[in-house]
């Protein structure tokens, strides 16, 4: 391949480019000299064919590309030829987000002092946190790791590892996420993690249905690379000075001694960096890393008259029972492809004679409270009416209690409201508080 220091000045111009054929070729035949400026429009077609997409690649992406082609090697001919290299390209990297992205509320960044100020640091304090050559992972925990890793039990034996951001960087992050990312609508089908959807929205889309097939997504988000991520923040229209730093920020590296502890679900992922699960922006990226997945999993629904939704990596499917052979056979490619991994395991086809549930509600005739869920709400509510029992008197309790018997009124305002009515019967017959002496 030719010399990168020949046609990156040129990759860098044409990615400060708005991503659009008629631009890049004049922008090609501007930097080009004559004859070569002849062929723009052939190089424009072809990186917008390697390039699929509204977002300009990175610099260094498309100099790869133009150095397979035959006019790049006529142009290192000639620099060569004027024993100088192509002039560097002096226009500062752009602001330039996707259309489809074009959100007003999303700050404008287009260089390291302005995401520093944003965030409210130093230069050098976004290059510490941001940490992009791995340093926090290969420091003394006490000292200089940026995240708290906590290993908790599974039912099925292995360890899942949460990574919590030490306060200063859960701060970022969490300016990140209300500043940025809130901004940036996930896709319909997805229901976790934003405002205005919730298990019971996820659930109520597949009530009364013919089948409910359940799928599960493994390691969801230590699947998700760094790589990704900051094609996120590219395609949001950062330039890649402030997509690598903001990338940096919301993804981790584990420490070699943690991601090798015996029996850690996912082990192999941990090496590289991922999206932290425990990291308040790391729910919002996974939805937003999602969106391809989502999209091809909704055009597959639609073919076959169905249903789809996805909580967090909970997929759900739901239809006449003519959509399960279609979703069983399609379904797999569709995942590995778009970067996901599917575990088998946890595979469930729910005709409408068992018992569905998505999302901890089931879903066979209407949305409902499981049946065991609302008799363990009664028996406690019942056991509060035993003068022996403490938790009559204990304030948190009974506002968790409420809380619950809440969540049962919307899933089921009859039921909900049954229970409601036997707790006000039960606080009734609460003994008074003692009066303190005067």
């Amino acid at each position: 391949m030719l010399s990168l220091h020949v046609l990156l000045p040129l990759a860098h111009r044409l990615a400060n480019q708005p991503w659009d054929q008629p631009l890049l070729a004049a922008c090609l035949r501007s930097y080009l000299p004559p004859p070569l400026n002849r062929q723009a429009n052939r190089l424009a077609n072809r990186l917008i064919k390697d390039f699929p997409g509204t977002t300009a690649p990175d610099a260094q992406q498309i100099a790869k590309a133009l150095g397979q082609t035959t006019t790049a090697a006529r142009l290192a001919t000639l620099a060569r030829q004027q024993t100088r290299p192509p002039s560097p390209d002096l226009n500062p990297p752009h602001f330039r987000p996707n259309p489809a992205l074009h959100i007003p509320a999303i700050p404008v960044m287009e260089t390291i002092p302005d995401l520093a100020f944003w965030l409210g640091l130093t230069e050098d304090q976004l290059t510490r946190f941001a940490d992009l050559r791995g340093l926090s992972a290969r420091s003394h925990p006490e000292f200089g790791s940026h995240y708290r890793q906590h290993l908790i039990p599974k039912s099925d034996g292995t360890l899942r590892l949460i990574e919590e951001p030490r306060p200063f960087l859960k701060r970022l992050q969490r300016r990140i996420l209300t500043g940025l990312l809130n901004h940036v609508p996930p896709h319909p089908a997805a229901h976790g993690f934003r405002p205005g959807h919730s298990v019971l929205t996820a659930a109520r889309a597949h009530a009364g249905e013919q089948i409910v097939l359940r799928f599960d997504l493994r390691h969801f988000f230590a699947s998700i690379t760094i790589a990704r991520v900051y094609g996120l923040f590219r395609t949001m229209g950062y330039p890649a000075t402030i997509a690598r730093p903001l990338a940096g920020l919301t993804t981790a590296i584990t420490p070699t001694e943690v991601h090798k502890t015996p029996h850690l679900a996912g082990a192999e992922l941990f090496a590289a960096r991922h999206l932290p699960q425990g990291a308040p922006t790391s729910p919002a990226l996974a939805n937003l890393a999602a969106w391809f997945l989502d999209l091809r999993l909704a055009g597959l629904a639609r073919s076959v008259n169905a249903q789809y939704t996805r909580y967090a990596d909970d997929l759900t499917f739901s239809g006449d029972r003519r959509i399960a052979p279609v979703l069983l056979d399609a379904l797999p490619h569709i995942i590995t492809e778009t970067g996901f991994r599917l575990n088998l395991s946890k595979t469930r086809i729910m005709p409408a004679h068992q018992r569905q549930t998505v999302t901890g509600l089931t879903v066979n005739r209407h949305l409902n409270l499981p049946r065991d869920q609302y008799d363990r709400l009664k028996a406690t509510i019942h056991h509060l009416t035993c003068p022996d029992d403490p938790r009559r008197q204990d304030p948190a309790f009974l506002a968790q209690l409420s809380g619950r018997i809440t969540w049962a009124e919307q899933a089921n305002p009859h039921r909900g409201a049954k229970l409601r009515e036997a707790l006000a019967a039960a606080l009734e017959r609460l003994p008074p508080p003692p009066i303190s002496p005067i």
